[in-house]
């Protein structure tokens, strides 16, 4: 781990255009060791237009900027927790909006190092999409609050609070959001696509704020959006589709898909910590059995990764699978996962069967020949979860296999790459998962007595 933050810190600082900053590079060509501006090919599953070549995208770091936290609390090494205060300390001051307040991150936008300036990807500029402009999203790691409102608390409270742009009014108790809004743009969203994921980000947004000031309006904030899709789930199942509304004209988003399930429990959990609500975390409880309930299959011993809200499977129905391509969680490690913190956090054993049964699919199969960082840092963390749950020491075993074949196939030059067979180092592969999950396989078989702190949830 600290030859990967030496390295990064050595080659991947903003050394290009007119000015010089400490903020770390998304895309890096480890066979020179440079920040190429172009020519990165995409790899399967990832969308050209969505990527930060030549530039920082901070919301693809968050989870390496807390490894670099736990590398100075393991090591003893300041300068690790001083390069991701650096970091952060610049993106406050360069990424945000002055009128908005939004930030210059998530799944379209990046700090250029080249222009000095917040861009979407050259991609999108050359192939321009009418109605797609400066589009500010949240994606799918827990948004760093905490470590930014550290440093400057007045900075991120306007970012969450400019996430009223995402709404189609200003109050948010009664209109509902576009996942999108335009950063350098004052205006409320036309278009309504409110998908479950961001409903359950804002919650947990606002319900920061709540905890941070204990200004009750945040507070209704958070409980309004975080309860919406609880309300609009089937009673008869506790099943809850994807999307309230969709511009598709297949109806998108109707089901009750696995990773919509999941990553919305995990973060309504989340807001019910940090608004101290009891009611909030059960329905996350009550959600994530829900889907256990129907969507496993007990003679398979599979999960369908998608379900009708009657909790029969779809007519094409598909089994959850732990290797997804490209870019983006695995939905049957995110359920394992998900199930395992709030296992912890409850210190209950009512969902350890469900954090067993993802294993036990997941590790039964094999790892193919094409796999990301991030397919495999999950796998590793899953694990880990697992075994400090259980103390089974199969579950430590399969992650070490894992962190072997890690280093074994995207260890290059100092770096880790992406995926196997390639060059780049490219944060938004999730590297960062799989520096989580090596850091933390080492802490526990060395038994390293910092680590009772930490934290190593995404």
């Amino acid at each position: 781990m600290q030859t990967f933050a030496d390295t990064l810190l050595s080659v991947g600082l903003d050394a290009y255009g007119p000015v010089t900053t400490p903020m770390w590079a998304g895309v890096i060509d480890t066979r020179d060791r440079t920040v190429p501006i172009r020519g990165v090919p995409p790899t399967e599953g990832v969308r050209p237009h969505d990527r930060s070549v030549g530039g920082a995208n901070y919301y693809h770091d968050v989870v390496t900027l807390a490894v670099f936290d736990q590398l100075t609390e393991v090591t003893g090494d300041d300068q690790y927790q001083q390069a991701a205060h650096d970091y952060s300390e610049a993106f406050l001051e360069r990424a945000q909006h002055p009128e908005t307040g939004l930030f210059g991150w998530g799944e379209h936008l990046y700090y250029s190092f080249f222009t000095d300036t917040v861009s979407v990807a050259e991609d999108r500029l050359i192939n321009f999409r009418p109605g797609f402009r400066m589009p500010h999203e949240l994606i799918a790691w827990t948004p760093p609050w905490t470590r930014l409102y550290a440093i400057d608390s007045t900075r991120t409270r306007r970012a969450i609070e400019g996430l009223k742009y995402h709404f189609n009014g200003p109050d948010v108790q009664t209109h509902l959001f576009n996942r999108h809004a335009v950063w350098n743009s004052v205006e409320y969203q036309q278009e309504v696509m409110p998908w479950i994921k961001h409903a359950a980000l804002y919650a947990y947004s606002f319900g920061f704020l709540y905890q941070q000031t204990g200004n009750e309006s945040y507070l209704e904030k958070s409980w309004q959006i975080g309860s919406l899709y609880w309300k609009l789930r089937d009673r008869r199942t506790d099943l809850v589709f994807g999307c309230l509304y969709h511009f598709s004209p297949n109806g998108g988003g109707k089901d009750a898909s696995l990773s919509n399930t999941a990553l919305y429990t995990y973060w309504l959990y989340k807001a019910g910590e940090v608004n101290d609500n009891s009611e909030m975390k059960q329905q996350a409880i009550t959600l994530l059995k829900a889907y256990d309930r129907h969507g496993w299959n007990e003679e398979q011993q599979q999960y369908y990764s998608a379900l009708n809200l009657d909790g029969s499977p779809l007519e094409n129905s598909q089994w959850a699978t732990p290797w997804k391509k490209g870019y983006g969680s695995s939905s049957l490690l995110t359920l394992g996962r998900v199930a395992a913190y709030m296992s912890k956090q409850e210190s209950t054993d009512r969902l350890i069967a469900v954090v067993e049964k993802a294993l036990a699919v997941s590790n039964s199969q094999p790892v193919p020949e094409s796999f990301t960082a991030q397919n495999i840092g999950e796998a590793i963390q899953a694990n880990l979860d697992g075994y400090e749950l259980t103390e089974n020491k199969e579950y430590l075993e399969k992650a070490q296999q894992y962190a072997d074949t890690a280093i074994e196939h995207l260890w290059q030059d100092g770096l880790f790459v992406r995926q196997k067979d390639d060059p780049y180092y490219e944060a938004k592969l999730g590297v960062g998962d799989l520096l989580s999950g090596l850091l933390r396989l080492h802490v526990i078989q060395n038994n390293v007595a910092e680590s009772a702190s930490i934290d190593w949830s995404f």
